[in-house]
């Protein structure tokens, strides 16, 4: 039988594709101690096979849209290039070079 591999409170937080604070919430209500929830620690196997009982769904979806690809030149991609291009074309003037001071 193969090893199941227990990874860490954070690890799995992204492996399910849902937030640390969601996890620690959802691992106390199932009865762990919530001092044994720190980010760093190692999940038991009850721990974990919890997890993939309840978001295993989660998973699936984070897989699933991971596989797809965007075509290039979206309409996202277009939209964060013209920000791009704004922000570094403005050019930074000094205050005696701004014309709505006021001249003495």
């Amino acid at each position: 039988m193969a090893e199941l591999k227990l990874p860490r409170l954070l690890a799995a937080a992204k492996e399910f594709n849902i937030g640390q604070d969601t996890l620690i919430e959802f691992l106390s209500g199932k009865g762990f101690a919530k001092d044994d929830l720190k980010p760093t620690s190692k999940l038991s196997e009850e721990m974990y096979r919890a997890l993939q009982q309840e978001f295993s769904s989660d998973k699936a979806a984070k897989q699933k849209s991971d596989q797809l690809e965007l075509p290039k030149g979206s309409t996202a991609d277009a939209k964060k290039k013209k920000r791009k291009r704004k922000f570094f074309s403005r050019k930074k003037r000094s205050p005696l070079q701004n014309p709505r001071r006021k001249k003495k």
